[in-house]
């Protein structure tokens, strides 16, 4: 749904609230402005979606291939600051997201005429603490966020994790009520619309659910079931997301994927030559919205006078080899990929027309590399493909192939919600495109499973922490890697990465809960280690 950016909510005349912000305290805090941060921080910033986002997980999830980032970032050699850059962000400092909707949530739990906005709290927090605990596993959930109370909060086991945010979802949806709740427009994802804030509640339920299905497929079965009764976001008008209108790259209201894509570090980030070949080997329309090549001033910033929007052409569009540094003395590069390209310095020439960034895709400035695009929180289309799979599981009722056909549908009309890709959509996505292509590339009973978690996996670029969860749950689309030594760090780490390591800080700062929960891990505080529900292969 349409949302208003951060500042416009949160920074106006405060005189009518009669509300000091110079002097909060307990006894004045405007707690739907901490809502709006909490909500708009949660989607992420430049800090944590650069790092853990693009760096790592759309590298390691093939969406992405770096034109200029030192090779093990890249790869899965360990950052600390890289690794857990999520976890830093939202659990503390000025971004906080975890501390804020704990707060909100707890105030708001027993304040009369605060029903509906406690309900939309609980459901805000399922959001943020889903994903801390897919991309780390075992994490500060009941404690975390009340510093006040707990200063060296407990890991909870991610079983018990899951098992009380299925419950939180269930609990909210049911007793949201009707009509609009008084956060109103603080609120930005749906203006206090609790219809949407249900549609959406059953949403996160239904991906929850599904994330079990490796290692409680009954657990699963359950929880989806419910999750489809209860009524998900199925239109692609219902879709949840936040439109970064006015976003400025000087701050965070930016879109956060477009801010490092196009100002934090332009001219790095390309299309991954494996994200290319999967659209172009069934004609995908989608090619021209998702990417585009910068043949003048590749590099240049968004601030930058030289800035351009390229060429979505998708005839011209061609993807980056990933897992190595594309850089004229790195042994990777020369040794192993393109040695006949050793010595000729025209390609890493800015100047030259032969300049490599000239000549590769990059995300498409229009849609995924606009500052002020949408960011995508939960959609019709990944509702759709999730029920198609649970229908091919034979966990709820109905066709699979309409699931699947209604999924791809919805991946592709979304695109007319990018304010600034309308041009695209109305010459590539036509209703006739968008046909062409189911009839070309139909339902597949016997490949289910992988067209249905491949058109997953093209669906979420962009939304690379959904990404790679559902990859490490699913398997689709089945990745290869180059057979490099990937880290320069002896033992640490060679192998394929299947979360995000712990921050150092926690071994000094929180020590006994940290080692409680590093020992349970099957192989440390690494990158290799599985959690819980992708114990399970």
């Amino acid at each position: 749904m349409l949302s208003l950016p951060l500042w416009m909510s949160s920074c106006g005349d405060f005189g009518d609230t009669n509300i000091d912000p110079e002097h909060l305290n307990e006894g004045n805090v405007p707690y739907a402005m901490v809502f709006t941060n909490a909500q708009h921080q949660a989607l992420g910033s430049d800090w944590d979606v650069w790092r853990t986002g693009v760096i790592y997980a759309s590298q390691w999830n093939q969406h992405i291939a770096a034109g200029g980032w030192y090779w093990s970032y890249g790869l899965n050699s360990y950052s600390g600051s890289y690794s857990s850059a999520y976890w830093d962000a939202l659990y503390s400092g000025s971004r906080g997201a975890v501390r804020d909707i704990t707060t909100v949530m707890d105030t708001w739990k027993d304040q009369p005429g605060m029903e509906q906005n406690y309900q939309i709290a609980r459901i805000m927090r399922v959001y943020i603490m889903h994903r801390m605990t897919d991309l780390y596993g075992d994490v500060p959930y009941a404690e975390a966020g009340r510093p006040q109370t707990y200063s060296y909060p407990k890991y909870d086991a991610q079983r018990d994790i899951y098992l009380d945010m299925l419950n939180e979802l269930e609990e909210a949806q049911a007793n949201l009520g009707s009509g609009t709740a008084s956060l109103g427009k603080q609120d930005l994802f749906f203006e206090g619309n609790v219809d949407g804030w249900r549609k959406f509640a059953n949403s996160l339920m239904l991906r929850l659910g599904m994330r079990l299905s490796k290692v409680e497929p009954e657990t699963a079965k359950v929880w989806v079931a419910k999750a489809v009764a209860n009524g998900p976001i199925v239109d692609v008008a219902d879709n949840c997301y936040l439109l970064h209108t006015g976003g400025s790259v000087t701050d965070d209201s930016a879109a956060p994927y477009a801010k490092v894509f196009v100002q934090s570090d332009p001219g790095i980030a390309f299309i991954n030559k494996t994200f290319y070949d999967i659209l172009a080997e069934t004609s995908d329309p989608r090619i021209p919205l998702i990417m585009c090549v910068v043949s003048d001033y590749p590099t240049a910033a968004y601030t930058n006078a030289n800035f351009n929007y390229g060429d979505s052409n998708p005839e011209i569009q061609q993807g980056l080899p990933g897992c190595y540094s594309m850089g004229p003395t790195s042994d990777y590069f020369i040794g192993l990929y393109y040695p006949e390209f050793a010595g000729n310095d025209a390609l890493f020439n800015e100047n030259s027309e032969q300049f490599y960034k000239r000549h590769y895709s990059q995300p498409n400035r229009y849609t995924y590399g606009d500052p002020e695009g949408i960011t995508f929180v939960a959609t019709a289309a990944q509702t759709n493909l999730l029920m198609a799979e649970a229908a091919y599981r034979g966990w709820i009722s109905g066709s699979p192939q309409s699931y699947y056909d209604a999924g791809v549908r919805a991946a592709m009309l979304q695109f007319s919600q990018f304010p600034n890709g309308r041009r695209l959509y109305n010459e590539y996505l036509t209703e006739e495109a968008i046909g062409n292509y189911l009839a070309a590339n139909p339902y597949n009973a016997a490949e289910g499973l992988k067209q249905i978690n491949t058109q997953y996996w093209i669906t979420c670029f962009c939304d690379e922490y959904e990404t790679f969860s559902n990859w490490r749950r699913s398997g689709y689309p089945e990745l290869t890697y180059p057979n490099l030594y990937l880290n320069p760090i002896p033992g640490v780490n060679h192998n394929l990465s299947r979360r995000f390591t712990y921050p150092d800080t926690e071994s000094q700062i929180n020590t006994a809960n940290y080692e409680e929960a590093v020992g349970k891990l099957s192989k440390g505080n690494s990158f290799e280690s599985r959690v819980w529900w992708d114990s399970v292969d």
